[in-house]
C-alpha cells in the first residue's frame, strides 16, 4: 500500500511526538511554544503560497519539514493548553486552604475500608474568603451519607497531593492520576456537608443515572453473581468490583479484551444497523440521514458505557467511516483510524498515556496490517475450519502488535490465547446480540425475564470454558518485561518481515536482520549489566522488612513479615525489571534497639536501623 495515500498517519504520528515531548519541555514556558507554533504555521503558509505556482524542487524538502515541525509544535501547545496545572485558579496553586466546595462526579465506589468518589472543585476558602477555583479531588469518606452525581458538597479541611511511589518501579499512582488531570486526594473522617443539588442540566449525568438503572436491571434478571459481573462489563463497560478470581481467569486466558468495551462491541452496534439497510445500496438523500442515525446510536452507546479510551477510539473511527461512506461507498480504514486518533488527541492529548488507548490502537493496527498476511498462509477446507482460522489469524495479529505493551505493563503472556479467543470472540458476539435487546426490554418484565435466563445461561457457559482454559498447564508465562527500546525494535522487526515476505522487498529483509542484531545486543547489554552490577535495595513497607541484594546476576533477599499483597506490588515489579524473580535467602540478626544485621554474600554486613543502613 502506498504510504502517501494515508496522510493522516503522518499527521497523527508527528502530533503524537509533540505530545510525548511536552513533559520534557517545561510547562512553565508554554507561551513560548504557542508562539513558536503560530510563527512556524505562518512561515509554512508563506512558503506554500510562493511555492504553489512555481513548484520549486527546493521546497519539496522544506514544505514537508515545516509541516511536520508545525504538527510537532502543535502537539506540545495543545498539551500545554490541556494541562490543568497551567490554570492560575487550579487547586495546586493554593497554599492555604480552609475548606472547598464542589460537585460530585460519580456514584460512590466501595473500597476495602472506605468509599471513593470524585469531586470537581468550584470554590475554595482561602485567607477567610471564598474564591473560584478548578481541579479534581479524589475523596474517600465513610459512606454513611451516599453521594450521587450532581450533589453539591462542602468539605472542611485540606486535600493532599497524591504521593509518588517510595519503592523502585512500584506502580506510580501519582503519575497515573496526573495523566487524568487529578493531583489531589482527601481522606475524610468528617467535615463533609451535603448542600443540595446542582441545578444545571447535564446530559452526562442523566446518562449515568440511566446506566445505574440498567445495572440494577441486570442484577434483577441475571441471578448468578459471576454472570452479572460479565454482563455489566461487556454490555455497560462497568468492571469495578469484579471478582478477582474472575478477572484473573479472563486475563490468564487472554480474553480480558472482550470485557473492555471496544471495537468489537461498537462494531456489533454498527453491524446491527446494517442488518436493516446497506448504506452503499441507498441513494445519497437516504444514505446521509441513515448514517447520521448510526453515528448517533454509536455515540449514545459510547456515553452509556463510560467513554473509555478504547470505546472512544471505536466510536470516533466508525464515525469517520460513516462520514466517508456519505461520499464513498468503500472508504479505506487506515485514514479514519489515524484521523480518529488525531481528533482524540486534539481533544485530550494525555489520552496517549492511557493503556486502553495504546492497546486499542495497537490491536486494531496489528489486525489491519498483519492479519491479511497470516490469513493467506493457509486456506482451510470447509466453512467451519475457515471460520476458526479467521478468528485465529485475528488473535495472532492482535497479539503480535500488543505483546510489547502487555509485557511492559502487565508482565504476562497468555499461552492459550488462540484457544481462548475461539470461545471468547463468538461468545462476546452472542452475549452482545442477546444483551442489547435485554437492556432495551427493561420496560417489559416478561421479555426481560426470558432474555435474562438465556443471557445468564450463555455467560455461565462462556465462563466455564474460560476457567477450563485457565486451568490448563502452563496457562501463562509470567514475569516478562520489555523496555521501550525493545518494543520499538520488536515492532520494526515485525514490519520488516511483513514487507520482506509479502511485498518481496529485499532491503526489508536486510533491515529485519539489523533489528534482530540490535535486539540481541540489547539483551547482551542487560545480561552484562546484571552480571557486573551490585545494588542494594531496601523496600519501604507498612510493616516488616525487605531487602534485595543484587550481586553477580543473582538476587539475595531478606524478607520478614512481608504480606503477599506488599510483595506483589512493592517488591516483585523491581525484580521483574531486573530480569530475575527467584532469590537466595539472606540471614539476618536482630541487634540492640531493634536494629537488623544482614550478612551479604560479598562479605559485607548491612546494618538497618530505623530504615537507615550502612555497608561495612
Amino acid at each position: 500500500m502506498p504510504f502517501n495515500d494515508y496522510p493522516f498517519i503522518r499527521y497523527t504520528l508527528f502530533f503524537a511526538l509533540g505530545v510525548l515531548i511536552y513533559p520534557y519541555s517545561g510547562f512553565w514556558v508554554g507561551s513560548i511554544w504557542l508562539g513558536a507554533t503560530f510563527i512556524s504555521f505562518a512561515f509554512y503558509g508563506v512558503v506554500l503560497f510562493f511555492n504553489y505556482p512555481a513548484k520549486r524542487h527546493f521546497h519539496r524538502l522544506l514544505l514537508p519539514s515545516l509541516a511536520f515541525l508545525v504538527l510537532c509544535l502543535a502537539g506540545i501547545s495543545f498539551s500545554f493548553l490541556r494541562d490543568a496545572r497551567n490554570s492560575p485558579n487550579h487547586l495546586i496553586h493554593f497554599s492555604q486552604l480552609e475548606a472547598y466546595m464542589g460537585i460530585i462526579q460519580n456514584f460512590d465506589e466501595p473500597k476495602a475500608k472506605t468509599t471513593a468518589n470524585r469531586l470537581e472543585i468550584k470554590m475554595v476558602r482561602s485567607g477567610g474568603e471564598w474564591v473560584e477555583a478548578v481541579g479534581i479531588v479524589l475523596i474517600y469518606h465513610n459512606g454513611e451519607q451516599p453521594l450521587n452525581p450532581g450533589d453539591l458538597v462542602l468539605i472542611k479541611g485540606v486535600p493532599s497531593q497524591i504521593s509518588p511511589p517510595v519503592n523502585p518501579h512500584e506502580f506510580d499512582y501519582r503519575m497515573f492520576m496526573e495523566k487524568q488531570q487529578v493531583y489531589h486526594r482527601h481522606f475524610l473522617r468528617d467535615g463533609l456537608e451535603l448542600l443540595g443539588r446542582d441545578s444545571e442540566e447535564n446530559i452526562l449525568r442523566n446518562i449515568m443515572f440511566l446506566r445505574r438503572n440498567l445495572i440494577e436491571h441486570v442484577r434483577s434478571y441475571i441471578p448468578d453473581p459471576l454472570s452479572q459481573q460479565i454482563a455489566q462489563a461487556l454490555l455497560l463497560g462497568q468492571k469495578e468490583g469484579m471478582d478477582m478470581e474472575l478477572r484473573e481467569a479472563y486475563s490468564t486466558a487472554g480474553a480480558m479484551h472482550i470485557l473492555a468495551v471496544s471495537g468489537l462491541h461498537v462494531g456489533i452496534i454498527y453491524g446491527f444497523f446494517l442488518l436493516f439497510f446497506k448504506p452503499h445500496k441507498l441513494s445519497l438523500s437516504k444514505r446521509v440521514p441513515y448514517l447520521l442515525l448510526i453515528i448517533s446510536g454509536i455515540w449514545f452507546y459510547a456515553l452509556l458505557t463510560g467513554m473509555s479510551p478504547s470505546v472512544l477510539r471505536s466510536a470516533t473511527m466508525f464515525t469517520f467511516i460513516s462520514l466517508a461512506q456519505m461520499r464513498s461507498r468503500s472508504p479505506s480504514i487506515f485514514n479514519p483510524l489515524a484521523l480518529s486518533a488525531l481528533v482524540l488527541l486534539l481533544y485530550d492529548p494525555f489520552l496517549i498515556y492511557a493503556v486502553g488507548f495504546q492497546l486499542s490502537y495497537a490491536a486494531l493496527s496489528g489486525i489491519l496490517i498483519f492479519q491479511p498476511f497470516i490469513l493467506n498462509l493457509w486456506n482451510p477446507k470447509g466453512r467451519v475450519m475457515d471460520y476458526i482460522w479467521q478468528i485465529t489469524s485475528v488473535s495472532i495479529a492482535a497479539q503480535l502488535a500488543t505483546f510489547p505493551i502487555s509485557s511492559y505493563y502487565f508482565h504476562v503472556f497468555p499461552t492459550y490465547f488462540m484457544l481462548a479467543n475461539l470461545v471468547a470472540i463468538p461468545g462476546a458476539f452472542l452475549i452482545m446480540s442477546l444483551g442489547l435487546p435485554f437492556l432495551v426490554s427493561f420496560l417489559f418484565p416478561l421479555i426481560s425475564d426470558l432474555f435474562g435466563q438465556l443471557l445468564s445461561g450463555l455467560i455461565q457457559g462462556v465462563n466455564a470454558l474460560i476457567f477450563s482454559v485457565n486451568k490448563l498447564p502452563g496457562a501463562r508465562i509470567s514475569h516478562i518485561h520489555m523496555e521501550w527500546p525493545e518494543m520499538i525494535l520488536f515492532w520494526g522487526l515485525l514490519v520488516c518481515l511483513l514487507l520482506a515476505f509479502q511485498e518481496k522487498r529485499k532491503n526489508a529483509l536486510k533491515m529485519a536482520a539489523v533489528f534482530s542484531i540490535f535486539l540481541v545486543l540489547w539483551q547482551w547489554y542487560l545480561f552484562f549489566a546484571r552480571e557486573t552490577g551490585v545494588k542494594t535495595t531496601i523496600y519501604s513497607l507498612n510493616a516488616g522488612a525487605a531487602v534485595d541484594y543484587f550481586f553477580k546476576g543473582q538476587i539475595y533477599s531478606y524478607l520478614e513479615e512481608v504480606t503477599e499483597e506488599e510483595f506483589n506490588y512493592k517488591i516483585l515489579p523491581h525484580r521483574i525489571r531486573y530480569g530475575k524473580t527467584q532469590h537466595n535467602s539472606l540471614k539476618g540478626i536482630r541487634g540492640m534497639n531493634n536494629s537488623l544485621l544482614i550478612l551479604l554474600p560479598s562479605g559485607e554486613t548491612l546494618i538497618l536501623e530505623e530504615r537507615d543502613y550502612f555497608a561495612l
